[in-house]
C-alpha cells in the first residue's frame, strides 16, 4: 500500500510540475489542445498504473441532478442581469476553430482532470489531499488564464479573483464531490459553466468584480448545501445550531457582498485606495476613502474625487466660480504648493468623500508597487 501511495505521490508531483511549466510557457499555453491531448494520455497511464478501488454512490445519479440544476441556474440569473446592466461582444464567437481549438481542448482538460483526481484521491491521505487540489487549480489557471494580461495590476488582480481564487473555491467543491459522489457531477457542471462563454455570442457587462465575487462564493453555497444534505445523521446538528450557522453564513454572505459592492464603485457608495502623498495631513497614502458618488452638493473644502486622463484624482476644493450658467471648479493637493492646473465641471465629478479608513488600502499599495 505505501508502495501505491509513493506511485501516486510522483505522479501527482510530475503532473504539478509540468503544469506550472505551461504557465510560464505562453506558446504551450495558448495552445490548449496540446495540453489536453498530454492529459488524456497522462489520465490513461495513471489509470493503468494505479489499482484504485471502484466505488458507487447511492446517491450519484442525484448529485448529478442537483449540479446540472446549479449550473444551469447560475447562467440564468448571469444574463438576467445583464438585462438590467447591459449585455457585449463575447470574446470568444462560436465557429469551428473555436470549437477545436477551445471547446473540445477544454472538454477533454474537464474530463481527464477529473479521472486523474479520482484516481489521486483514492490514496486517502492528506499528501494526496493537498497535491489533488494544488493539480486542480493548476488545470483552471491553464483554462484561464490566458485571458489576462498578467504583465500589469488590473489583469493580475483580475486573473487572482476570477481565477485563481475562484479555483481555490471549486476545487473544495470538486473534491468533496469527487470523493462522496464520483466523478460525473463534477464532469457535467464544470463543461456547463465553461463552455457557455464561448457558445453564447454575448455576455452580461457585469463588473469584474461581481464577476469574481460570483465564482468564489457559488462554489461554496453548493458544497455548504450538498454537505448540510447528504452529512452523517450522527453528525446532525441541533435546530438552534443550525440557525446559528445559517445566520452567522448570512451575515459574512452580507458582508462580503457590501464590500464587493463598495469596492466595485459601481454604486452610491465607494470605496477607493489614496494612492499619493498629495493630500498627506489629511489622507496619508494606503487610507481607503469612502465617498457617495450621487451627492452633488459641492462647497468649498470638501474632498472630492474627479477623472482627469483616466485617473481618479483626490483633492480639496478651493473655490467654485460659475461662467455662463456652468460651475468651474478648482481643486488642490492639501500637500501641494500650487492648484490643479485648470478647473474641472461636474462631468468629471466622481464624488465626495466622507471618511476615511486609516492604512486599510496598504496591500493594494505593496502589491501595485511590485508592478511599478
Amino acid at each position: 500500500m505505501k508502495k501505491d501511495k509513493l506511485k501516486i505521490y510522483l505522479l501527482e508531483l510530475f503532473l504539478v510540475l509540468f503544469l506550472t511549466g505551461t504557465l510560464f510557457s505562453n506558446r504551450l499555453l495558448t495552445n490548449k489542445l496540446v495540453i489536453s491531448l498530454f492529459l488524456v494520455l497522462y489520465a490513461i497511464i495513471v489509470k493503468k498504473n494505479v489499482s484504485s478501488i471502484k466505488s458507487i454512490s447511492i446517491r450519484e445519479k442525484e448529485v448529478r441532478n442537483y449540479m446540472i440544476v446549479f449550473a444551469i441556474f447560475y447562467i440564468i440569473i448571469y444574463y438576467l442581469i445583464g438585462y438590467y446592466v447591459g449585455y457585449y461582444k463575447a470574446t470568444y464567437q462560436f465557429s469551428i476553430w473555436v470549437l477545436i481549438n477551445q471547446i473540445i481542448p477544454i472538454i477533454l482538460i474537464i474530463i481527464s482532470s477529473e479521472i486523474l483526481r479520482k484516481e489521486f484521491l483514492s490514496a486517502k491521505s492528506n499528501i494526496a489531499l493537498i497535491l489533488t487540489f494544488v493539480f486542480g487549480v493548476l488545470v483552471d489557471l491553464v483554462i484561464y488564464t490566458n485571458i489576462y494580461n498578467l504583465s500589469n495590476l488590473q489583469g493580475f488582480l483580475e486573473a487572482m479573483g476570477y481565477v485563481f481564487f475562484a479555483s481555490i473555491a471549486s476545487n473544495l467543491l470538486y473534491n468533496y464531490i469527487s470523493i462522496n459522489f464520483g466523478i460525473k457531477s463534477n464532469i457535467i457542471y464544470r463543461i456547463i459553466i465553461t463552455i457557455y462563454l464561448y457558445i453564447i455570442p454575448i455576455t452580461p457587462d457585469v463588473h469584474m468584480y461581481f464577476k469574481s465575487f460570483a465564482r468564489i462564493i457559488y462554489p461554496i453555497i453548493i458544497l455548504l448545501v450538498l454537505f448540510d444534505t447528504y452529512e452523517d445523521s450522527t453528525r446532525a446538528l441541533t435546530i438552534r445550531n443550525r440557525k446559528v450557522k445559517g445566520f452567522i453564513s448570512i451575515v459574512v454572505m452580507v458582508l462580503i457582498i457590501l464590500f464587493t459592492m463598495l469596492i466595485s464603485c459601481r454604486f452610491k457608495y465607494g470605496l477607493i485606495v489614496v494612492g499619493s502623498n498629495s493630500m498627506m495631513g489629511a489622507l496619508e497614502k494606503g487610507d481607503a476613502l469612502l465617498f457617495d458618488s450621487k451627492d452633488n452638493n459641492i462647497m468649498e473644502g470638501q474632498v472630492i474625487l474627479y477623472k482627469k486622463e483616466d485617473l481618479t484624482i483626490i483633492h480639496r476644493v478651493v473655490r467654485i466660480e460659475e461662467v455662463n450658467g456652468v460651475k468651474q471648479i478648482y481643486t488642490k493637493g492639501d500637500n501641494n504648493a500650487q492648484e490643479d492646473i485648470g478647473f474641472i465641471t461636474y462631468e468629471n465629478l466622481q464624488g465626495i468623500a466622507k471618511f476615511k479608513i486609516k492604512k486599510l488600502g496598504l496591500p493594494t499599495i505593496w502589491v501595485n508597487e511590485l508592478f511599478k
